[in-house]
């Protein structure tokens, strides 16, 4: 069977939500090319869609390495890049103890990398506030919520995006009274 018979059915997978089964029709495509960037692209994204970061990453970095001129492959690996990040600054914020600044004030620096990376990142903007809540830093927490409700379009988490926002107003209130 050749490669593009296998990303067919890959394909069908993915149309019927069968990422796992998408993911190996894709391994077996690559086993017999190798050398096709676009199957690890392809791949790396099915990955994704399944949180399978480090998978996906690996085949990305592959995929640059097989076609470094081709832009979306590294765009896409800002993107995963970014949500590593993320992942790692919420693990960091969700672990510390009360009083450790110094573990959130490390997890905003990584959110602002993340959300530099992937500035759509809503997710990244929205753990970037808190963090920066976290240091008592109000205003770049104000920003970082601003940006995340322009580009939220769910109502819900809007709605969620705006207490927090009267939140931070209210502590920029009672630190300068």
């Amino acid at each position: 069977m050749k490669a593009d018979d296998l990303l067919r059915k890959a394909y069908k997978c993915i149309l019927d939500n069968d990422f796992e089964g998408a993911i190996g029709w894709f391994e077996q495509a690559m086993i017999i090319e190798p050398d096709r960037a676009d199957i690890r692209y392809r791949c790396s994204i099915t990955y994704a869609r399944s949180d399978k970061l480090d998978q996906a990453i690996r085949n990305v970095k592959e995929a640059i390495r097989l076609d470094p001129e081709e832009p979306s492959y590294n765009l896409h690996y800002q993107r995963l890049q970014a949500k590593e990040l993320t992942r790692l600054a919420v693990r960091k914020l969700q672990f510390r103890q009360d009083d450790d600044f110094g573990e959130a004030a490390e997890a905003a620096k990584l959110l602002e990398k993340a959300a530099k990376l992937d500035p759509l990142s809503a997710e990244a903007q929205v753990w970037l506030a808190l963090s920066y809540g976290e240091t008592k830093d109000y205003h770049k927490a104000l920003k970082a919520i601003w940006e995340a409700s322009a580009l939220m379009q769910d109502d819900a988490v809007s709605e969620h995006l705006k207490k927090l926002e009267q939140r931070f107003k209210t502590y920029i209130d009672h630190s300068s009274n």
